[in-house]
């Protein structure tokens, strides 16, 4: 996707994929220069996130988490201390630094509890006037609780559809 998107501007705009697994990240980056090769565009880079908070570099917290590993209650604190400095003084992507958000079927593979904070997090990263183009299922009621709990209808991105009726309001509130 980021090198579809990357070909609708030109070579001085930048794409960023965002992905919290370092195996998804591992297949984006080895083959990042093959496909930039035969696209003829390089401005794609891939950073490991959540969408839902995509302040905190998750590499970074990574690092720093292997130097001092969490071993008691003290470390735990710390390492959430560490979490919030990274958030301000390193984020992940900046505040107002983005034309376009860009999700194809990934809004819904986030839990519920943590929606409006992903509806701030794209509002957040947008510059003025930015714009998000989102391609995930939307529900016309509720995901039943036997199906939020399996993990098939998980990766098909069912569970987590927001329904029609708050999907746009949940995008109004969050600005």
């Amino acid at each position: 996707m980021c090198f579809f998107v990357a070909q609708v501007g030109d070579n001085t705009s930048r794409v960023i994929g965002v992905d919290m697994t370092y195996e998804m990240l591992d297949v984006a980056r080895t083959n990042a220069p093959i496909v930039a090769e035969r696209v003829g565009y390089s401005n794609v880079e891939f950073r490991k996130g959540r969408i839902q908070d995509l302040a905190l570099d998750l590499e970074k917290l990574d690092k720093e988490l292997k130097a001092r590993p969490i071993t008691d209650v003290a470390s735990f604190l710390r390492a959430d201390e560490l979490a919030q400095e990274l958030r301000v003084k390193h984020p992940l992507v900046a505040s107002a630094s983005v034309d376009v958000v860009v999700s194809n079927c990934v809004l819904n593979l986030v839990e519920a509890k943590a929606k409006r904070q992903l509806f701030e997090e794209i509002f957040r990263v947008l510059k003025i006037g930015g714009r998000a183009v989102i391609s995930d299922i939307v529900s016309d009621e509720e995901s039943p609780e036997h199906l939020q709990t399996d993990p098939d209808t998980w990766r098909g991105c069912i569970p987590g559809a927001p329904t029609a009726d708050g999907f746009l309001p949940a995008l109004r509130e969050a600005g």
